[in-house]
């Protein structure tokens, strides 16, 4: 399962993690839009915010 799913659990010792040496590497975030329209403030926002905040 993704960290953020169980991170409260592993941290509180309700949970072990193991094989952590052979979990696969992150995933990335998708933010699908179309180009060939002008993007609204809001949404534009929202991506830098993604941008900065998930690297």
């Amino acid at each position: 399962m993704p960290d953020y799913y169980v991170q409260e659990y592993i941290q509180s010792g309700e949970l072990i993690a193991l094989l952590e040496n052979y979990q696969p590497s992150d995933e990335g975030v998708w933010a699908l839009y179309p180009h060939n329209r002008h993007l609204s403030p809001k949404v534009r926002v929202l991506l830098d915010y993604l941008s900065e905040h998930l690297d």
